[in-house]
């Protein structure tokens, strides 16, 4: 498995947005498009690249030289359950805090809130909606 950042030129990126919309979007009866945030092209886009298939991504939009928003993050399912999301947080978390962003937060959706609080996120406020969906707002520290 090989990471790779890209961006909305990078030819992995229809496959990254592809694979946002199978896992994220589909399942809440989303169209093919929803998958894409209106500051998707200002954002770091990091994917899992196995024998050239994307099979995980997590993007993240710098609202300011400390402060990130993490969004988007998606492993195939064939590939779940391997330590893919974790690898691929930990490898988008190394690089924000070199480029010297502090402080991340994530709209955790329901059955992500475990994920985000094993990465050390912790909830911020209750669920509320984000785009027609219900999510919680969970925040992390960065430190070294």
């Amino acid at each position: 498995m090989q990471f790779k950042f890209i961006d909305a030129a990078s030819p992995e990126y229809e496959k990254e947005r592809m694979l946002r919309w199978e896992v994220l979007r589909k399942p809440l009866g989303l169209p093919p498009g929803s998958e894409v945030e209106p500051h998707d092209e200002k954002s770091m886009h990091l994917v899992a690249l196995e024998n050239k298939k994307v099979i995980g991504c997590v993007c993240c939009y710098a609202e300011s030289p400390i402060l990130g928003e993490i969004f988007q993050m998606a492993v195939s399912e064939e590939y779940r359950g391997r330590g893919f999301g974790r690898k691929l947080m930990h490898k988008m978390e190394q690089a924000l805090f070199m480029k010297g962003v502090r402080q991340l937060y994530v709209y955790a959706l329901p059955d992500s809130e475990g994920f985000y609080t094993k990465m050390g996120y912790q909830s911020a406020e209750c669920f509320k909606k984000k785009q027609e969906v219900s999510c919680r707002l969970m925040k992390k520290q960065l430190c070294k």
